[in-house]
């Protein structure tokens, strides 16, 4: 037995490690996804009336109740529907940790990386098949090596490339796995034309995984959601999940943000059109590839201006996500769309360095 533990910790100190992004005061933070745009007193407010509210000296019930049913409002999906976790990560340990087992996963490449990482946390073989080279789903490759596997992932609104996959191809997709675990990730379908949620009821191996953490501005409460049929959804709530696995404070911040989703919803309307903004200013920056994006943030290609811009970036304490040669193209990054005035002083630098 020790010998097969010692194995174990062997194989799996061989493995890619998280590392923390650094926290640099006074930054425009704009590596991450989160929502600056949200109004901080709007959340601050419903956070301090949730302090006032709850009693942590109890464990979390009618709290959990009330958050199923805001998300059911919400979605326009009964509750019998859907799943809550510690964030969409922990839904994603947990189903390929109790459902992975000796199983085989299909990707496509880039995509978030997280999955692909736990895959080979559990021994779960994965296997990548790359975009195109607008970053669009190639189907036949696709199909074939999903054909051979159990699971299959698809991030749409794809991170970090930002676009969501056409509603046809996602489809075609669902419609010739019948007999696979399909996971939808939409945790930036906030921002993007359409969501499989209610589709997904409908089906039998269809999860799609939503989170508050981006739209919502709720990364720090860590909150997600799962949405798919009854059978599996009750479950993930009864057996798969842990009995109490989001805190009584972050489910109660959660319920109350959701109950003024119409202020969010908004302040989504005014994260696509600065994304519009940002798109058309990046575009015309010359050596500058920019893509258009169905999330909250943008990627682009920067080439051999890339070193210039992440020192200028540096030098203007704008912190993006710098992420090098990625799919045959040099020198990519992502940037979140935060407030106005965290763009506009991204995009002056970005110019400025660009020239």
């Amino acid at each position: 037995m020790k010998s097969r533990i010692s194995k174990e910790i062997k194989r799996i100190s061989k493995l890619d490690s998280y590392v923390r992004p650094s926290k640099i005061e006074d930054a425009f933070k704009l590596d991450s996804n989160e929502n600056f745009a949200l109004d901080f007193e709007f959340i601050n407010a419903i956070a301090a009336d949730a302090v006032k509210k709850t009693d942590i000296r109890e464990y979390p019930l009618e709290q959990l109740d009330r958050l199923y049913l805001e998300l059911a409002r919400y979605t326009g999906v009964n509750e019998k529907f859907i799943g809550i976790g510690s964030g969409s990560d922990q839904i994603i340990e947990l189903l390929l940790s109790t459902l992975g087992k000796d199983c085989r996963a299909t990707v496509f490449t880039p995509t978030f990386s997280y999955f692909i990482n736990r895959c080979e946390l559990h021994g779960i073989k994965v296997d990548e098949i790359p975009l195109d080279k607008n970053f669009e789903l190639d189907l036949k490759p696709f199909l074939k090596s999903a054909e051979k596997s159990d699971i299959v992932y698809l991030c749409s609104p794809n991170n970090p490339t930002g676009n969501q996959i056409d509603k046809k191809t996602i489809s075609k997709v669902i419609e010739s796995l019948k007999d696979k675990l399909i996971l939808v990730d939409e945790a930036y379908s906030d921002f993007a034309d359409y969501s499989l949620s209610d589709s997904a009821t409908k089906r039998d191996n269809v999860i799609v995984l939503r989170t508050l953490s981006k739209a919502f501005g709720l990364a720090g409460a860590r909150v997600g959601y799962m949405i798919t049929n009854e059978k599996l959804a009750d479950l993930f709530r009864t057996t798969i999940q842990s009995p109490y696995p989001v805190s009584t404070l972050s489910l109660t911040i959660a319920a109350g943000v959701l109950e003024k989703s119409d202020f969010v919803k908004n302040t989504i309307n005014e994260i696509k059109n600065e994304r519009k903004r940002m798109f058309g200013r990046l575009a015309s920056v010359n050596g500058i590839k920019a893509f258009k994006s169905d999330a909250n943030f943008i990627f682009m290609e920067t080439g051999r201006k890339y070193n210039a811009l992440l020192k200028a970036l540096d030098a203007a304490d704008i912190v993006v996500k710098a992420l090098g040669k990625m799919n045959g193209r040099n020198g990519c990054m992502r940037v979140t769309i935060g407030t106005k005035e965290m763009n506009e002083k991204f995009l002056n630098c970005v110019e400025e360095a660009a020239s």
